[in-house]
C-alpha cells in the first residue's frame, strides 16, 4: 500500500508530504510530487527498516532508482554508516579566528560571516606568491569537533580536524594530519619608515608594499603606463594601511605630486617650520631603507643622465680625472691598517635572524640562514583534541582557494567548483567550437587520461597515505595519478554557460574517477561479510559500526577518496581558466565573482536535532542555511546556482541535479542522434551516438525540480549551457 499525506502547519500545507509505505518503520519526508514505482518503494522501505536509521528518510524531487537505496536520498545514520557513497565534509574556523584584511584591520571570522558583502584578503599561490583576491564568510558547521594548532610563534588555530593548512611547498595537509615541525607557507608583514604596510614574498624573500601586491592583482584594473612618468598609487584618506581597493587610487608621480602641492597651498599647517622638518626627516628616513635607497638611486640617475644629455660639455669638465684621482686613494686605502681592519669588520659583522634571533656572520650568511634553517615560515608545535565543540566559519576565495590568518598563515578555503567571469557573452561569439576542442585537449575524457601525471598530481601531498589504503586497490596508484585532472564519462561535465545577466560562467562535474568507485566496492564488500544472512532487507545496504578496525578504515579511505575529487575538480578548472584566459583575456587572471564547488554522494559528521549523527548524501547536496550550491539540469537545458535555506526535515540538504526519469539502456533505445541534435540546439557539444544516454528527454523537468525544493533553496543564479564537454 502507498500514498501521499501532505504534512500540514498552522500556516497551511508544507511543500514536502510525508509517504506512506506498507511495512516502512521510520517516516519518509518526500518533496517528489510524482508516484514512486513498487521498486522504488521497496528501496525505501528497506531503508526505513535499518536499525542504525535516525528519525527519518529525505527524498529529494530529483530521486530516481538506484543501487540499494534512491538517489536522491538522504539518510542521517547513528554510530554507524552505509559504504554505498564516498565523501567527507570541509572543515572551517571557531568564530573567534582572527583574519587580516587588506584595510590594515583583522576581524573576527564570525564577524565576517555577518557582513552580506565582500571584503579583500591575503592570498597566496602554490608558489608562494602573496597576491589580494576577494572573498566572503559564512557559517558552515554547527557544533563541530574542534582541534588546537600551535605555531612556534605561539599562535594557536583551532579549527576542525579536517580543514588544510597551506605547506611550504604549496601543497595543503587537514589539521589532524600535521606533525610537529612540519613547515606552513607563512604570512610575513612589517611598515616601512613612512607607515606603508610590507609583505614579504615567499617566492623570493623581497619585501613588497601591500597596495602594489593589491594593484599586482588586478582589483584596481589595469595598470597605466604615463609617458616619461612614474606610475604610483595614492591612498585617497592617507591611511598608508588601509590597502582596499577602493581607498586606492593609480596616478602619475607628477599628478601625485602637484595633487600633494595643492593641498599644502590650502592647509597652513603643511606649509609650518615643524611639518618641514617632519617632511625632511621622513626622507632621510626613507633613504635608509632599501626599498627608498632605490628609488632615489633610480631618480637619481635619471637626473644625471639627464644633466649628461643637456649638459655634455660642463658635465665633461665636471668629472675629468675622477678615476685617476680615486684609484690612489682607493688603493692606499685598501693597503692601509685601517682599511684592513674595515674589510676584516664587515666580513665578520654578525646581522640577527628576525625569527630566531640567532646571529649569523654577513648579510649572504643571514640570507642562507633564513632560507634553510627558516624556509620563511612557520612551524607547527603541536595538534591536540579539544573537549568542547562550537559553530565554525570559513571564507570563500575564488580563483586562489585560500587566504590567510593573523597568526602568520595560509589555509585552504570551503571548495566549490562553478566560476562566475567578468565577461559578458558576446566574447564567446564565433568561437564556441574552438573552445571546445581546446577544453577537450587539456582535459582528457571519456576512458582517456594524461599521459604522464601533471605537476599538480605529482605534487599532491595525500599520495604519502596511498599505502595505508585498501589493499584491493594498491596495483591502481599509476593510473590514479595519470587520471588526476581529468573528467571521465556519464554524467560528468565542463560547460560554459551565460546567466540571465548574460554574464559568462564555468561550471564542472565529476568525482574521484575510478580509484574511488574501487575503494567503494572493496569496502562494501567488506561490510556484506560482516552482517548474518536476512539480517538486512538488502546486501547493498550493509554498514560499519563505530568504533569497530573496519569502520576506522573505511572511514580513512573514503576522507582520501574524497580528497582525490575536490583535488581533480580544482586541477581540472585550473586547466578550463588558462584555456578561457588564453583566449578571451590575453593570458591574464581574473577575479571570479562568485565560486561554488559542491560534494554530492557523500557522508559527513554533523548535528542534527541536537544529536551527532552520519548524514548520507546519495545524489543530494548539503543545502544548509546560506550555504553555496550547484543543482544542474542535462546538457541541453538549464542549470542554477544556489544558497541553502537550512530546512531540518531534510537534513539540510537539497538534489544535486534535474535527476533521470529514464535508464540509460531505455534511452539509448528510446531516442535517436536526431533527437539529441534536436534537443541540444544551440549547444556546441557532441551530437553522436555514443552520448545519446545524456539526452535532456531522459532526465526530469529541471523547472519543475526547482519549483519542488523553493523552501529548500534560493536561488542565486540560473544558467544555460553554451558549450558542454562530455566523454
Amino acid at each position: 500500500m502507498f500514498n501521499a499525506q501532505w504534512s500540514m502547519t498552522n500556516g497551511g500545507i508544507m511543500p514536502y508530504n510525508k509517504l506512506n509505505i506498507s511495512g516502512a518503520k521510520a517516516d519518509v519526508f518526500s518533496w517528489v510530487d510524482h508516484g514512486l514505482s513498487r521498486q522504488e518503494q521497496d528501496m525505501l522501505r528497506n531503508v526505513s527498516r535499518l536499525p542504525c536509521l535516525y528519525k527519518h528518510v529525505a527524498l529529494m524531487p530529483d530521486a530516481h532508482l538506484g543501487i540499494g537505496s534512491m538517489v536522491g536520498s538522504v539518510i542521517a545514520t547513528k554510530d554507524a554508516v552505509i559504504p554505498a557513497t564516498v565523501g567527507v565534509d570541509i572543515g572551517c574556523f571557531t568564530g573567534d579566528t582572527l583574519v587580516p584584511l587588506l584595510d590594515g584591520k583583522s576581524y573576527p571570522i564570525g564577524e565576517l560571516a555577518k557582513r552580506n558583502d565582500e571584503f579583500v584578503v591575503y592570498a597566496c599561490t602554490d608558489l608562494g606568491k602573496v597576491v589580494a583576491a576577494k572573498a566572503s564568510a559564512n557559517k558552515t558547521r554547527k557544533d563541530a569537533e574542534i582541534v588546537k594548532v600551535t605555531l612556534d610563534n605561539g599562535e594557536e588555530i583551532r579549527c576542525t580536524p579536517d580543514h588544510k593548512f597551506m605547506l611550504r611547498d604549496g601543497n595543503f595537509c587537514e589539521a589532524k594530519d600535521l606533525k610537529a615541525d612540519n613547515s606552513l607557507m607563512p604570512l610575513y608583514r612589517k611598515k616601512d619608515k613612512d607607515g606603508y604596510v610590507l609583505v614579504q614574498q615567499n617566492y623570493s624573500g623581497h619585501w613588497q608594499r601591500a597596495h602594489w601586491i593589491v594593484g599586482r592583482s588586478g582589483l584596481l584594473g589595469k595598470i597605466p603606463k604615463f609617458f616619461d612618468d612614474k606610475t604610483v598609487i595614492h591612498h585617497k584618506n592617507f591611511d598608508e594601511a588601509d590597502n582596499c581597493p577602493e581607498n586606492l587610487e593609480f596616478m602619475s608621480s607628477s599628478a601625485h605630486s602637484a595633487y600633494h602641492r595643492s593641498l599644502i597651498e590650502r592647509n597652513e599647517h603643511w606649509q609650518s617650520e615643524e611639518f618641514e622638518a617632519k617632511r625632511k626627516e621622513a626622507l632621510s628616513n626613507k633613504a635608509q631603507t632599501s626599498e627608498g635607497h632605490a628609488f632615489y638611486a633610480e631618480r637619481g640617475t635619471k637626473n644625471i643622465l639627464k644633466y649628461m644629455e643637456e649638459n655634455p660639455e660642463h658635465f665633461k669638465d665636471a668629472v675629468a680625472g675622477n678615476g685617476e684621482r680615486g684609484k690612489e686613494f682607493l688603493i692606499a686605502y685598501n693597503k692601509s691598517e685601517k682599511g684592513r681592519a674595515k674589510s676584516k669588520e664587515i666580513a665578520n659583522r654578525l646581522y640577527e635572524c628576525e625569527t630566531c634571533g640567532e646571529k649569523v656572520k654577513s648579510g649572504i650568511g643571514l640570507h642562507n640562514h633564513r632560507r634553510w634553517k627558516h624556509g620563511y615560515n612557520h612551524k607547527v608545535v603541536s595538534v591536540e583534541p579539544i573537549e568542547v565543540r562550537e559553530d565554525v566559519y570559513c571564507l570563500t576565495v575564488p580563483e586562489y582557494h585560500n587566504f590567510a590568518l593573523e597568526a602568520g598563515v595560509f589555509v585552504h578555503n570551503c571548495g566549490m567548483m562553478a566560476v562566475k567571469t567578468p565577461f559578458k557573452s558576446g566574447i564567446l561569439d564565433g568561437k564556441l567550437k574552438e573552445l571546445r576542442h581546446n577544453i577537450e585537449r587539456t582535459i582528457p575524457v571519456g576512458f582517456n587520461w594524461h599521459k604522464d601525471p601533471v605537476n599538480e598530481s605529482s605534487r599532491w601531498e595525500a599520495w604519502s597515505d596511498f599505502d595505508e589504503l585498501h589493499e584491493g586497490v594498491q596495483d591502481r596508484k599509476v593510473k590514479a595519478m595519470k587520471q588526476l585532472g581529468t573528467l571521465g564519462g556519464g554524467n560528468h561535465f565542463v560547460e560554459v554557460c551565460i546567466d540571465t545577466e548574460d554574464r559568462v560562467w564555468l561550471m564542472l562535474h565529476s568525482g574521484s574517477r575510478g580509484i574511488g568507485n574501487e575503494i567503494a566496492k572493496r569496502h562494501i564488500e567488506t561490510a556484506k561479510t560482516l552482517h548474518r544472512l536476512n539480517e538486512l532487507p538488502d546486501p547493498s545496504l550493509a554498514y560499519f559500526v563505530k568504533g569497530t578496525a573496519e569502520f576506522r578504515a573505511y572511514w580513512r579511505d573514503l576522507k582520501w577518496a574524497q580528497g582525490y575529487a575536490m583535488k581533480n575538480r580544482e586541477v581540472m578548472m585550473k586547466r578550463l581558466l588558462n584555456q578561457f584566459n588564453r583566449m578571451f583575456n590575453k593570458g591574464n587572471r581574473f577575479a571570479p565573482e562568485i565560486e561554488v564547488n559542491c560534494h554530492h554522494n557523500y557522508v559527513a559528521e554533523e548535528t542534527h536535532y541536537g544529536e551527532d549523527v552520519y548524514v548520507t548524501r546519495k545524489g543530494a547536496i548539503n543545502a544548509e542555511m546560506g550555504r553555496y550550491g550547484i543543482i544542474p539540469g542535462s546538457m541541453g537545458a538549464k542549470s542554477f546556482i544556489i544558497k541553502g535555506q537550512g530546512k531540518p526535515e531534510s537534513f539540510n540538504s537539497c538534489s544535486h541535479g534535474a535527476g533521470r526519469k529514464m535508464s540509460r539502456t531505455k534511452a539509448k533505445k528510446h531516442f535517436t542522434k536526431r533527437d539529441l541534435e534536436r534537443q541540444t540546439e544551440g549547444v556546441e557539444c557532441r551530437k553522436d551516438k555514443g552520448v545519446i544516454d545524456e539526452i535532456p528527454g531522459a532526465y526530469k523537468d529541471i523547472d519543475k525540480v526547482m519549483k519542488n525544493q523553493n523552501d529548500l533553496v534560493e536561488v542565486v543564479a540560473e544558467l544555460k549551457q553554451v558549450v558542454c564537454v562530455k566523454g
